[in-house]
């Protein structure tokens, strides 16, 4: 570890380099690029009913991806044939995997939650490289693990039961991955990695976060040692600690007991630190308060990689008259964060940093690592929660005493979750909203009954549409980066909190209409429609808000100029008499940004 005085040298204008950081810090170098690729760039967060103010399970997903395109995919609950298979396509790359059977029955899942209120989320933590999957004749993609077990699954348990049995009957197609779930009674981390070419299926642990606690991931594998006593709150495969013995990962004399599941298989870097683990610092720091996370900052910044973070926290008040208790709008909240006002701080405004920009964005271009070609040192930008390549967020709470359609409730978005508005899908909603809609699907079968045109715009992650709501919301989003950002973000913010806080009472006054449906024995059968109607009209009003909110920022901010209205009134028309100085037109005041 370098010293006090090298760390703060390197590091005080936002970047290191390799001439300072320790021999595996360098190894470590070479495998940043891999870590922040496109596709392995997610954050999730966990929150246990304990830790929420009514009652309900949380959970947050920002799928970070710059290739994918931002949509909603339904699957129709169905009644499947005696001997009927399904057919697995790889999620991040669209290619065929294989065919398995189909379950007898299966349940609606719009976006990542199903009819039942079981919601799951994703990071990929890559690990071992000879531990990828990719290429071995497995046929289970992380991805179809997801869709399967919402549509065979209620609950959690059932979820990490059936991924395990998926893994191990049809093979593993991916790398490492920690799934997040969420039920509306238990919240789960599930963390998995295949076995490469040694042998079929995978090793995992999965772990139930204990009430009061709130638990975050982000590329990097966070179980370390767990209970293996203990079914009620920690489930783990057979042969997670022997498998890591026969590829010489683990001892054969060190006791299972202590047995480090991330050391074994995704052993951590300066990369897994820097670019994952600062994440989830900078959420916990926001629910603990800062002292409490300061024995974790060198962690954080990839300089100390002993001093491991806690898997989970018990959220605390760090500011004054704040509820340790949380509800949505503190999620969505925290899902926005930018690790500002910390050491790591991206915009400028609290350090110089070579990196920032005259809008003083806290958002960096990729790729996050860069070399100077002067001085032949490697540098790295910040990586945040809230990041520009994000396909889709959503922040979902799952009630149990809520009648099954209505059950989950994703508060979704396409793109950056610091800068878009998000709009209610409940889980048991048959159809997706128009703008919302893919006319190909993220996968075959999630867009079965889709006309493109009618159901869906014609659009995809190449080709624009002004009625697609991805692309609106990243034109929105795009205004508030760089040179701009400083007179945009402000604006955008305010416009966000207003109508963000209008759907949330809007969502709330829904919920007592579906409570009392689900309650009366011959309105059961109309909750779904009904929800689906109300997710439809609340998405379609929230498309046209939202993209006039894009033209009227960029009326106010093109071409390097803040417009705004004259102070000087416009001539009355005839026959009143006209005044003196007085324009016929409007002439927008237009202040220089350079």
């Amino acid at each position: 570890m370098p010293s006090s005085g090298e760390t703060y040298s390197s590091m005080r204008r936002g970047t290191w380099h390799a001439s300072t950081m320790p021999p595996s810090a360098l190894i470590a170098v070479a495998l940043v690029a891999t870590l922040v690729s496109p596709v392995s760039a997610c954050t999730n967060l966990l929150v246990s009913a304990g830790a929420t103010a009514d009652g309900s399970t949380l959970l947050a997903y920002n799928a970070d991806s710059g290739s994918l395109y931002g949509s909603l995919g339904v699957y129709p609950a169905a009644e499947h044939a005696p001997n009927a298979t399904r057919e697995v396509w790889d999620w991040d790359d669209s290619v065929f995997l294989g065919v398995i059977p189909e379950a007898a029955r299966t349940y609606n899942v719009i976006g990542n939650a199903n009819e039942h209120g079981l919601v799951l989320g994703e990071t990929t933590f890559g690990g071992l490289p000879e531990l990828d999957a990719h290429g071995t004749g497995g046929v289970m993609d992380y991805g179809s693990l997801i869709w399967i077990a919402l549509q065979r699954c209620e609950t959690c348990a059932c979820a990490i039961t059936l991924i395990d049995a998926l893994v191990q009957e049809h093979g593993y197609a991916s790398d490492g991955e920690s799934f997040s779930c969420a039920d509306g009674a238990e919240a789960w981390l599930m963390e998995l990695i295949g076995k490469g070419a040694y042998e079929k299926g995978a090793v995992w642990v999965a772990t139930r976060v204990p009430e009061g606690a709130v638990l975050a991931h982000a590329n990097q594998a966070r179980t370390s040692t767990f209970a293996r006593d203990d079914p009620a709150n920690v489930r783990f495969s057979a042969d997670v600690v022997s498998f890591a013995r026969k590829i010489g990962r683990y001892p054969a004399d060190a006791p299972d007991a202590a047995f480090d599941f991330t050391a074994a298989y995704d052993p951590v870097t300066f990369g897994g630190a820097r670019h994952g683990e600062a994440r989830v610092w900078d959420l916990y720091r926001r629910l603990v308060g800062d002292e409490a996370m300061a024995p974790y900052l060198e962690y954080a910044k990839g300089y100390d990689l002993t001093e491991r973070m806690p898997l989970f926290v018990f959220p605390t008040k760090p500011e004054p008259n704040t509820d340790s208790k949380l509800g949505v709008a503190d999620v969505i909240r925290l899902m926005r964060a930018r690790l500002e006002d910390s050491w790591f701080d991206p915009r400028g405004l609290l350090r110089p940093d070579v990196g920032a920009g005259p809008g003083h964005s806290a958002y960096r271009a990729r790729p996050l690592t860069w070399r100077d070609d002067t001085s032949g040192r490697t540098f790295a930008h910040e990586r945040t929660v809230s990041t520009q390549q994000t396909a889709w967020t959503f922040v979902a709470a799952s009630r149990a005493w809520m009648p099954a359609p209505a059950r989950a409730l994703q508060w979704w978005a396409p793109d950056d979750s610091g800068t878009s508005l998000r709009v209610p899908v409940y889980g048991g909603a048959t159809r997706a909203p128009f703008h919302f809609a893919d006319a190909v699907g993220q996968a075959p079968g999630a867009a079965a009954t889709v006309t493109p045109g009618v159901d869906a715009p014609v659009a995809d992650a190449l080709h624009p549409s002004l009625e697609s709501a991805f692309w609106v919301w990243n034109l929105v989003s795009s205004l508030a980066y760089g040179e701009r950002a400083i007179d945009v973000a402000p604006a955008l913010s305010r416009e966000l909190e207003t109508r963000q806080a209008r759907l949330l009472r809007d969502a709330e006054a829904a919920d007592a209409r579906f409570l009392a449906l689900g309650k009366s024995s011959h309105e059961k059968k109309s909750v779904a429609e009904t929800v689906t109607a109300f997710v439809e009209k609340a998405a379609d009003d929230a498309f046209h808000e939202w993209r006039d909110v894009f033209l009227s920022l960029f009326a106010a901010t093109r071409d390097g100029f803040a417009f705004s209205a004259s102070a000087a009134p416009r001539c009355p028309p005839p026959p009143a008499p006209r005044t003196p100085g007085c324009p016929s037109r409007l002439v927008p005041s237009a202040r220089e940004l350079g």
